[in-house]
């Protein structure tokens, strides 16, 4: 139990959304179960994003990517965020992470209920692959020709062949299934929104994301409190140094992302020049920042 916990505090937030996802899910069955059995009910409404209601519960936008309905759905959706997140981290930070996979399943989730209402088809929506998409093809954005290999196929192909493969997959499995234009058109809509977003984010321009409270925003509110409490136990000791910072002031989300972009611009400039003339003609600048971004 420890160990679970010491991996979930030292986690990404993908594996964070991971454990919620784990944990939600089973008491979501457990339930579901007890309701059924007992009062011939479904608990779906209350913790799922349904289109039977003309105004869902709210809360519904937060709680509908952690809970799944199939164990099957659980498994795939746990795998999707662990490497969807690895790769997305190779470019930008965790936070950045969180931003496209909330919006994502936010855009997914309100084009799902649309549909439902022009259609007057129902159902429920549970799980995070909207998310999952919305990161997925945001990479794809960013750097479509980024070589993958598919779990242990020892064969690399670029990014968004497997975009297409996983869209076409889902338009051949949706189209067969009764009701299915709603959830179709939920990922699609958050594969889009994850691709068009990026090029606003890769210019700095957060304007969605200014709007989600990152992990690292709640932990800076939880440190003032303690440091609130460490300065009055101070005074009322009479007395004791308090310690001072340095004036720098921490980077906000978009400038490490804006960072991060310009330095991997400089890099992909290298390494053009290399595969064109040669390594021996760089420039001791060009060397020094090769050599900084291989450590």
């Amino acid at each position: 139990m420890d160990k679970l916990f010491y991996y979930y505090k030292t986690g990404t937030e993908g594996v964070k959304i991971i454990y919620f996802s784990v944990i939600a899910s089973v008491v979501y069955w457990i339930l579901e179960f007890i309701f059924q059995k007992i009062f011939n009910v479904s608990v779906g409404s209350f913790f799922l994003l349904s289109s039977h209601a003309f105004i869902p519960n709210i809360w519904t936008f937060l709680t509908f990517p952690i809970f799944y309905v199939k164990f099957m759905d659980l498994l795939f959706g746990c795998v999707m965020i662990y490497y969807t997140e690895k790769i997305f981290r190779l470019y930008f930070n965790g936070e950045s992470f969180l931003k496209f996979f909330i919006l994502g399943n936010w855009v997914g989730g309100i084009l799902f209920l649309l549909f439902g209402y022009a259609t007057s088809t129902y159902g429920y929506l549970s799980g995070s692959i909207l998310g999952v998409y919305s990161c997925l093809f945001a990479i794809i954005s960013y750097n479509p020709k980024m070589k993958v290999t598919l779990f242990l196929l020892p064969i690399e192909f670029p990014l968004y062949i497997l975009g297409i493969v996983i869209v076409g997959l889902d338009l051949l499995q949706l189209s067969a299934q009764p009701g299915g234009g709603g959830f179709l058109l939920s990922r699609v809509s958050a594969a889009i929104f994850g691709y068009l977003y990026m090029r606003a984010f890769q210019s700095g321009n957060d304007f969605l994301g200014k709007f989600i409270p990152s992990f690292h925003s709640l932990m800076k509110v939880k440190n003032l409190f303690k440091l609130r409490q460490k300065s009055h136990l101070k005074k009322e000791k009479g007395g004791g140094k308090t310690n001072t910072f340095d004036g720098r002031r921490p980077m906000s989300d978009e400038e490490f992302n804006r960072n991060k972009v310009q330095e991997q611009n400089e890099i992909n400039a290298i390494l053009d020049k290399i595969s064109e003339r040669g390594y021996e003609n760089l420039t001791k600048e060009e060397k020094d920042i090769l050599f900084k971004f291989k450590k």
